[in-house]
């Protein structure tokens, strides 16, 4: 099969290729990428007729040395355009040449060709760690095929002055691709209570740890991060399931930003709170309820529209003129850009919609501004950052560390927090 590339010899004939479709298939699709080794790589240069498969591990073939393949990878192509980056830097260490496809535009995959043999293989052994090992080669090459020709309309779109495509492929997939190496320990007692539902523990549990992993492909470019049927993004606070999530090290240190919504939006339209009052204590002054009652009518302005009753407010007064403001760009511009996403004209949206995707945006941009630094400042320490959920961080803290290395990290978030501790994420208290 002259597409399979299983000796040394073969591969120095090939290239040099320019920019590439690439695909890194792992041993089992199913396992979390950290959890699982590579079997093949399909690479079709862009002006080619035809793709590659080269083989690393394989029944069918014979292996090629991996390091010999990055390398030959690295010193023979351009710009590799993958499926998924974050997934891809897992396996390739030149990340640099990497390009996220999906963020040029989401691959619908329910477009590609149904390969019967693939599905029926994955039907009957999901949890065999080699699966793909075992498929035919052919049929790996079949699927490939047919996803280049369902990506390569998106990929000709790539235009390198392209901002929010650059922030997504080098910070966004940066930041989220470090936070997923640690995992988080697990109780085994609370896992087997809380997760009985997980059939395939092996999938992202490992020597005692659970792996997470972000789907970074989201409307609002806000991250979800759901996998093997745990929502981490959405545990439930009251029912102790959060018991089953420990510190490998001491203790659990959450900081958790204070209004960080309305802050956030304070920033866009030059509203100042402040700085002796938290935020929804002015809030309730202004609103005349308490500060509970005024965080969930602040959200209520923010994410249905602003009520006529506080239209002449400060602050809501000027949410108001920045929801028609961005309705006004929206519908005679086409699109709103943010840092990371750009929301095109679709017959669903609304102002007030489009202003709670905006905030979700920001703050997901504003998050990962936040933790490239903190990431930096962590590399060399024991204590990891281990969890992300939107507004709060959770760090697994190591004692050895110092009390100032949370000093910092608090000055490196610049907006107030909420700091939390405990031995599980459950009983986390305040500080």
């Amino acid at each position: 099969m002259f597409y399979v590339i299983e000796r040394e010899n073969q591969l120095e004939k090939l290239g040099p290729f320019g920019d590439c479709f690439i695909d890194f298939i792992p041993q089992n699709n199913n396992f979390h990428p950290k959890l699982t080794s590579l079997s093949l790589i399909y690479i079709r240069p862009l002006n080619d007729h035809k793709g590659y498969v080269l083989c690393l591990n394989h029944s069918e073939s014979f292996p090629l040395d991996q390091q010999l393949v990055f390398n030959w990878l690295n010193n023979n192509t351009q710009k590799l355009f993958v499926p998924q980056k974050k997934e891809a830097m897992y396996h390739f260490p030149h990340h640099s040449k990497l390009y996220d496809v999906n963020f040029l535009r989401e691959i619908s995959e329910d477009k590609l060709s149904n390969n019967n043999c693939v599905t029926w293989y994955y039907q009957r052994y999901p949890s065999v760690s080699n699966l793909n090992a075992l498929i035919p080669i052919s049929k790996h090459y079949e699927n490939e095929e047919n996803l280049f020709e369902l990506v390569q309309p998106i990929i000709n779109s790539y235009n390198a002055s392209d901002n929010v495509y650059k922030f997504n492929n080098e910070q966004t997939t940066q930041v989220f691709w470090e936070l997923e190496q640690n995992g988080i320990k697990l109780d085994k007692k609370y896992f087997a209570e809380f997760y009985n539902n997980t059939k395939y523990p092996e999938f992202n549990v490992f020597k005692g740890k659970i792996y997470t992993q972000y789907n970074l492909y989201t409307t609002t470019g806000r991250p979800s991060n759901k996998f093997n049927n745990i929502n981490f993004s959405a545990l439930n606070k009251t029912n102790g399931e959060r018991a089953t999530f420990k510190p490998s090290n001491d203790l659990f240190i959450e900081f958790d930003f204070q209004g960080y919504h309305p802050r956030l939006i304070s920033e866009k339209i030059g509203f100042t709170f402040p700085k002796d009052k938290n935020t929804y204590e002015y809030l309730s002054e202004l609103l005349d309820v308490t500060a509970d009652e005024a965080k969930e009518l602040t959200f209520k302005q923010l994410y249905g529209g602003v009520w006529k009753e506080y239209i002449d407010k400060p602050f809501f007064r000027e949410v108001a003129m920045l929801t028609d403001d961005l309705w006004d760009t929206y519908q005679y511009g086409g699109f709103v850009k943010t840092t990371n996403k750009v929301f095109r004209t679709e017959s669903t949206m609304t102002s007030s919609k489009l202003l709670s995707y905006i905030i979700q945006s920001r703050e997901t941009s504003r998050n990962i501004e936040l933790l490239v630094p903190i990431l930096e400042y962590l590399k060399d320490k024991k204590t990891k950052l281990v969890l992300y959920t939107y507004d709060a961080f959770l760090i697994d803290f190591a004692r050895e560390d110092g009390r100032e290395m949370l000093i910092k990290i608090q000055q490196l978030l610049q907006y107030p927090v909420n700091i939390k501790k405990g031995k599980d994420y459950h009983e986390l208290e305040k500080i």
